[in-house]
């Protein structure tokens, strides 16, 4: 208590917490070490959060998060604290989405010829048309020789080609912009069939077949999963030449361009990291009797008391009753919004024991498991046989260990807004005794329920009840030992114990789903060659009445 008040006055608000903490600890019934302890966490609390505040200001979002957070567990019941804390994580995740900073030189190269083209069947890039290029009645074949002028490429018609007339504004557009629009309208496919060499195709099945190309590629995957993306590929882009690397995690496939084209485009969208959580688990074993006293210290809505609220029934006045309470004992009970001080009352009781506390870090949809306790062996028999065919009679023993103690399964899953569902298998076993042929009897006590949390809410499932009964004989030495007339001297005492098991979880999310606006854009996939995917072409400015009245057989 000394250190304690020697550190608050110097305004060493960490240590002084420290030493109330450990004051309560050696006097748990002393109010003045309580009272020390709450006021040293609110200025702790306090302190760390105006840090908090300033490292947020300079733009230190990683610094900051870690000071609300030592803010917040000072201080739970605090809403500011948990709204700048809130507000902290959607920040750094958004720095951490639009900075490049901290890739590695091998996703920047995955990245960055994610669409590259083959070789050779590339066009040059950053080229546009001028701004007054219009075309009024003019021939196709005039329109793809002053594409391709402006362009400096060469053009190659195939002998079937056929010429006519078309009406197409090109005004601005880029090189690959102009050929599509151009192709469009004239029924015609393009073909890179050499460097800065375009051939311009009649579009027909055959002619299709014939200048028909296949490239290979392969995709170096990260995150995803070979089957499931080979099975996505083959079911939405009916690619069947495909084969997986199991070593290098990589998928090869041959097939047409535009093809290997959109396979790249849906493996870029799905192949993302999963994201994480961090999971706060706190497993109390507490007197049913403290319980009770406390659980009577919840309010009902409107009146004095802690705040929480509690998944039991209530009379027509909305109170809880007295029956209401006595049934509590007979289910599981889920709170939701847990009261700081309801926390405290249990955690400060002298009964009240932890049984365990891991901190379980994992990714979505993997169960996180912590196994506490120790392994019993149990005999199983098993008769079988001495000679094929014989009536069983040999007696084979085999040993199955049973987990005894304290077992959990948690497998989160993060949803958009920021919450996470957590599903839960918790069983606290132990031996109870001894039965048939004296093979050990086991106490299970086991949980399994799905619950659905926002990012660092905490959560208090209670329920599961063990009672202990035991019959105690009292009386004089001697005398109640007298038979028939030793229960005149001697009195039997029966006490019944009850405990019950609170868990806690309190999930972190420490890495989301990665998405772009590119991921969730829908595309198409043509036979265009040149832009087989992507966003359609912008739509170009209708020509001014005064363009299209000038001279000069339709060329402005």
């Amino acid at each position: 208590m000394h250190r304690g008040r020697e550190a608050a006055r110097i305004q060493d608000y960490d240590r002084a917490v420290a030493e109330f903490t450990q004051a309560v600890r050696l006097n748990p019934n002393s109010l003045d070490a309580r009272g020390e302890l709450e006021r040293a966490k609110l200025r702790a609390s306090q302190d760390h959060f105006a840090r908090g505040r300033r490292l947020a200001g300079l733009g230190k979002y990683e610094d900051a998060l870690v000071e609300y957070e030592l803010a917040g567990e000072l201080n739970p019941s605090s809403a500011d604290i948990d709204t700048e804390l809130r507000n902290t994580r959607n920040k750094l995740r958004t720095k951490i989405m639009i900075s490049h900073e901290g890739k590695t030189d091998l996703q920047t190269l995955i990245e960055r010829s994610r669409d590259l083209p083959p070789p050779g069947l590339d066009l040059p890039k950053n080229v546009r048309m001028p701004a007054s290029l219009v075309f009024r009645d003019a021939s196709s074949r005039d329109v793809f020789l002053t594409i391709a002028r402006l362009a400096n490429v060469s053009l190659v018609f195939d002998p079937t080609f056929r010429e006519t007339p078309i009406n197409v504004d090109l005004r601005s557009s880029t090189l690959e912009d102009a050929l599509n629009a151009v192709s469009g309208a004239t029924r015609t496919f393009i073909r890179v069939t050499a460097p800065r060499t375009i051939a311009v195709i009649p579009d027909t099945p055959a002619k299709r077949r014939e200048y028909e190309e296949e490239v290979v590629r392969t995709f170096y995957l990260s995150n995803a999963d070979l089957k499931e993306t080979m099975d996505l590929l083959r079911l939405v882009l009916d690619a069947r030449r495909i084969s997986p690397t199991t070593a290098t995690n990589a998928l090869t496939i041959k097939d047409t361009p535009e093809h290997i084209a959109a396979a790249a485009r849906v493996i870029s969208a799905i192949d993302k990291a999963r994201p994480e959580v961090i999971i706060d688990v706190e497993l109390l074993e507490v007197d049913r009797t403290k319980l009770l006293e406390y659980g009577l210290q919840l309010a009902s809505p409107g009146q004095p008391g802690p705040n929480g609220s509690i998944s039991v029934a209530t009379d027509a006045n909305s109170n809880v009753t007295l029956h209401t309470l006595q049934n509590l004992t007979q289910s599981d009970l889920l709170f939701a919004n847990l009261p700081s001080l309801y926390y405290r009352l249990l955690k400060s009781d002298s009964h009240t024991r932890t049984l365990a506390n891991p901190q379980l870090r994992t990714s979505e949809g993997l169960a996180a498991q912590a196994r506490f306790g120790e392994r019993v062996p149990v005999p199983s028999t098993t008769f079988t046989p001495i000679a094929t065919g014989g009536t069983p009679q040999q007696p084979i023993t085999s040993f199955v260990y049973e987990n005894i103690g304290v077992n959990l399964d948690i497998t989160p899953r993060a949803h958009h807004d920021d919450d996470v569902s957590l599903a839960l298998n918790i069983a606290v076993t132990s031996i109870s005794g001894t039965g048939f042929g004296g093979l050990p009897t086991f106490l299970n006590r086991e949980i399994k329920t799905t619950i659905r949390l926002r990012d660092g809410e905490t959560n208090m499932l209670a329920g599961l009840i063990l009672d202990d009964e035991r019959h105690s004989l009292d009386g004089i030495p001697g005398l109640s030992d007298l038979p028939l007339v030793g229960h005149i001297f001697s009195h039997t005492q029966r006490t019944t114990d009850q405990t019950d098991i609170i868990l806690t979880l309190t999930p972190h999310l420490i890495r989301v789903l990665d998405l772009s606006e590119a991921d969730l854009r829908p595309f198409k996939v043509g036979h265009d060659s040149l832009s087989p995917i992507g966003e359609p072409p912008p739509v170009p400015e209708p020509p001014k009445i005064e363009e299209l009245k000038k001279p000069g057989g339709g060329r402005t």
